[in-house]
């Protein structure tokens, strides 16, 4: 057989024209065009090879997966993956040619295919080879250029080939004419003649028996053999048609399979087809209301999950369903209630995105830990998965740079691990991009998201949509406004009404960039009309579009818009939305003349600032020659500088001062009530015995304003404050623990027993120390430990966290020692 195939190349070969042409192979099944395919592939030209089953024209993405897998096989290289359309890959593939091919293209069954096989034509050029196969010649609209077509006629073989491949054969020449020249029978009749095992025939995944000839198997033989070499499409069927009861132990691993590789609808129908007794076990109910989900059949599906959940814990599905059905505060509790119940990768995930909602700073530590359970127990798409509902978190706590590196591992673990599922590559890559740009890392950006729009565009316009305001941010901040409002104006069309809000706010700001702002006032309106009666949720978008529109046109119309605005979102905080509305009021209050209130507005949100970089505050605020007034309202001209945790240290307008203890504690009440303090409120904070208050308070605040400026009715610092304990407390709130506990350098004014002092000592000391505990990082943990000194709870955590190996482990035991003896 071995020389038999030498001999096919050659005959083969020769029918073909040397390639010139894209070949046609017209074989109904006899003519032996696999074996034609398969010697067509060289190592100077290897074969990608797809065959096309009745059905898979009208999935795209049931054909993409087959182009990746092809590829793959052949390459050893994942150039794209699964759940996109076979449009997607061709772009790859054609992008890819002239630095990784040249290649022999094959489609089988291209009747099954049309669109692929026209697209595949494209490809054949002087080095890359197209071979198409089907039953009869395909349509004029399929083949719009020249082939080379061989029907079975031609494909046959002759009599003086059969005497080249076997010289002594001369008794076989009855067989060949009873089989009129047709490989596939003759290779059958050969196999008998010689009392050789029935021969195999080549197909993309391998040598397979001819139709009839395959040995009878009996089907949990063939399951396991199937199992074992994880081919889970093939599997999970064979289950389901004759051991249903196989069903759900398969779907750990075959419902991934399907997942991963945008077979929603295939998997639907599979699991529907179940008996009742083996559709109700509650891992089948899980995968199915995921495909379900992703269908678009859910509510055929729901009934029984609902019911299920009411009889059931089933933590998995109680997560699954809380996070895609059921409304904000039913969602946070259904999600809470299954993480309680069993911390998995999908549990907490789910957990972290509902809590994210309504305080992202908590989910932060949620996330974190849904990440580090997807790395033990879980598959690499949840890792991914929940690196990026991780690095989104950050985003909206304003961590630009920590979200960075999560997109930045995220994509990583993607490729290390050769996952499938590219829409979620995609969705990670729009965060890595959107993320870059607010943090000014614009390195390799331009590459990227040109490469990527190159694909999309005519690959896939369902995920290009992804990508369009991400596109359109880029074209903005590189200077092309033009460029930027095409694209808003194409991520735009076909969203739903109550979208129309999101969408505004880009359009207005690109639209400003180029001066248009009644154009910009007009959108905004529309938006804020569409969308007025919806939930608050599609409502602030719109508002703040209107908001921004104004400030160009009528800054007094826009105040309360963006007042608005900022409070619908800084509780729950989504940082980048919040200083774009922060950025637009303090525009508003500048052209009226209100620079106090501006740079109020702007100090609210600096925190928020601190890792914007250059193209983050184009994005967020309006053009640049007209915002820059803004954006310098962050950096005051004096400002009130105090390092109090641990030390006394205070500067005023950069020279130092030197303060009585009093006076300390005075300007620390002071900045710990920014919007001022009535005389009564002032003393209660201040002094315990209240015969002294009244007749000390003015006093000391009369020396007080002899150093720092101070305002009454009611009291309040003039300055800027910049304090070491308010911003711990701020990084706690944001969730950044590690920096927080960095900037802890020890108790507020540990000698004061003013009331307000005390109060707000033991509440910041409170908070570092349980956002520490909850974060279970046992480098964190031994350095609260060491700064809170006597904390028994805290040591001991330490070491039960850390490594036995662990340098700092000896010290810590010791402590833990130490501190048993004196508490006992």
């Amino acid at each position: 057989m071995i020389l038999l195939r030498s001999h096919v190349q050659t005959w083969m070969q020769a029918r073909s024209l040397a390639f010139s042409q894209p070949v046609c192979l017209w074989d109904d099944g006899a003519a032996g065009a696999p074996h034609f395919i398969e010697v067509a592939g060289t190592p100077g030209r290897p074969l990608i090879w797809v065959e096309a089953e009745e059905g898979d024209g009208e999935h795209p993405q049931v054909l993409g997966n087959k182009l990746a897998e092809a590829v793959y096989r052949t390459l050893r290289v994942q150039l794209f993956g699964y759940g996109m359309p076979w449009t997607y890959g061709i772009e790859v593939l054609r992008s890819c040619m002239d630095r990784l091919g040249p290649w022999v293209f094959a489609l089988s069954g291209a009747q099954h295919a049309p669109g692929l096989a026209r697209a595949l034509l494209t490809l054949h050029d002087e080095q890359n080879v197209v071979i198409l196969h089907a039953p009869a010649a395909l349509p004029d609209s399929v083949l719009y250029r020249r082939v080379t077509a061989l029907s079975a006629a031609e494909l046959a073989v002759k009599p003086a080939e059969l005497r080249r491949w076997l010289p002594n054969g001369d008794d076989l020449l009855d067989l060949l004419a009873d089989c009129r020249g047709q490989l596939r029978p003759l290779l059958v009749g050969l196999a008998r003649a010689l009392n050789l095992p029935s021969p195999l025939e080549p197909s993309p995944e391998g040598p397979r028996f001819l139709s009839g000839e395959a040995p009878q198997v009996e089907p949990h033989l063939l399951l396991d053999a199937l199992t074992q070499r994880e081919r889970w499409a093939e599997a999970l069927p064979l289950a389901v048609r004759t051991q249903p009861a196989r069903v759900p132990a398969l779907l750990t691993a075959a419902g991934p399979h399907f997942h991963e590789r945008g077979l929603h609808h295939r998997l639907h129908d599979l699991l529907c087809a179940l008996p009742a007794d083996v559709a109700q076990h509650e891992v089948v109910l899980r995968w199915l209301y995921s495909a379900s989900l992703r269908a678009g059949t859910a509510r055929t599906v729901l009934p029984r999950v609902t019911a299920y959940l009411h009889l059931h814990e089933a933590p998995e599905l109680r997560a699954l369903h809380a996070g895609t059905t059921l409304k904000l505060a039913e969602r946070y509790r259904e999600a809470e209630r299954a993480a309680r119940s069993a911390r998995t990768p999908l549990t907490l995930y789910y957990y972290g995105l509902a809590t994210a909602e309504e305080r992202p700073a908590d989910a932060l530590p949620i996330l974190r830990a849904a990440v580090d359970c997807a790395e033990t127990e879980g598959t690499p798409h949840d890792v991914v998965r929940n690196a990026q509902a991780l690095a989104a978190t950050y985003t909206q706590t304003g961590q630009y740079v920590n979200a960075l590196h999560w997109t930045v591992y995220a994509l990583r673990q993607y490729d290390n691990s050769r996952m499938g599922d590219w829409q979620r590559r995609l969705a990670v890559l729009n965060e890595w991009a959107y993320t870059s740009l607010l943090g000014g890392r614009l390195e390799h950006l331009s590459g990227t998201l040109a490469e990527a729009e190159a694909q999309l565009a005519t690959g896939a316009p369902q995920v290009y949509s992804l990508f369009q305001t991400t596109l359109a941010d880029h074209a903005l901040v590189s200077g092309e406004p033009l460029r930027a409002l095409r694209a808003v104006e194409a991520a735009r069309q076909g969203q739903p009404r109550t979208h129309q809000g999101w969408h505004s706010v880009q359009l207005v700001r690109v639209l400003t960039e180029l001066d248009r702002p009644e154009r910009a006032l007009s959108v905004a309106e529309e938006a804020f009309v569409l969308t007025q009666h919806e939930a608050p949720t599609y409502t602030r978008w719109s508002t703040l579009a209107l908001g921004m529109a104004r400030a160009y046109l009528t800054p007094a119309a826009a105040v309360p818009l963006l007042e608005e605005a900022m409070s619908a979102f800084e509780t729950p905080l989504k940082a980048d939305t919040l200083v774009r509305a922060a950025a637009h009021l303090a525009f508003s209050h500048l052209h009226l003349g209100q620079e106090a209130q501006a740079r109020a507005v702007m100090q609210r949100v600096a925190p928020l600032t601190a890792e914007l970089g250059p193209s983050g505050r184009l994005l967020l605020g309006g053009p640049a020659a007209r915002f820059q007034q803004v954006w310098d309202l962050l950096t005051p001209p004096q400002t009130l500088t105090l390092h109090l945790l641990g030390r006394t240290d205070a500067h005023w307008a950069g020279q130092p001062l030197k303060l009585q203890p009093r006076q300390l504690e005075m300007l620390v009440l002071l900045s710990l009530n920014p919007e001022g303090l009535s005389g009564d409120q002032f003393a209660a904070l201040l002094y315990r015995d209240e015969h002294v208050a009244r007749s000390s308070l003015k006093a000391g605040l009369s020396r007080l304003r002899d150093v720092i400026p101070v305002a009454s009715q009611p009291y309040r610092l003039l300055p800027a404050v910049q304090a070491d304990y308010l911003d711990v407390m701020a990084l706690v709130q944001a969730g950044r623990v590690a920096d927080a506990l960095r900037r802890y350098e020890g108790p507020l004014l540990p000698g004061s027993d003013a009331p307000g002092i005390a109060e707000y000592r033991e509440l910041l000391q409170a908070a570092l120390r349980q956002a520490v505990l909850d974060h279970r990082d046992p480098a964190l943990l031994s350095e609260l430990a060491l700064k809170l000194g006597d904390d028994l709870e805290v040591w001991e955590l330490a070491l039960e966290r850390m490594d036995a190996g662990d340098p700092r482990r000896a010290v810590v035991t010791s402590r833990v020692r130490q501190l048993r003896v004196a508490y006992a």
